[in-house]
């Protein structure tokens, strides 16, 4: 069985890579792909989670090319604020890969 997808061009190991697991990292991603764009509060609220496992679960879903990311300025000039949105594309290309190793 070859380790890289004919369709997706998405190897096993960087789908099971791109997941990694977790419930909260699977929720963090459904949430993600169910919204246009999310923000750490919009996780941190959705799924109680902490600030900083809010962060580190977007974090892992950028680098693993799952979302991205959009820096803009607070709606109301209070700052910095980042949104997260799905790159579905990505998310199709892993799960075709999984479900072809699975199948």
């Amino acid at each position: 069985m070859s380790d890289r997808s004919a369709d997706s061009g998405v190897s096993l190991d960087e789908a099971c890579a791109a997941i990694a697991a977790t419930l909260a990292r699977l929720q963090t991603l459904r949430l993600v792909m169910n919204s246009d764009e999310v923000t750490a509060k919009d996780v941190m609220d959705a799924l109680t989670l902490s600030r900083s496992a809010a962060g580190y679960h977007l974090a892992a879903l950028v680098e693993a090319g799952l979302i991205r990311e959009r820096r803009a300025t607070h709606p109301r000039g209070s700052g910095p604020v980042i949104y997260w949105a799905a790159d579905v594309i990505a998310i199709h290309a892993v799960r075709d890969t999984l479900f072809q190793h699975l199948s």
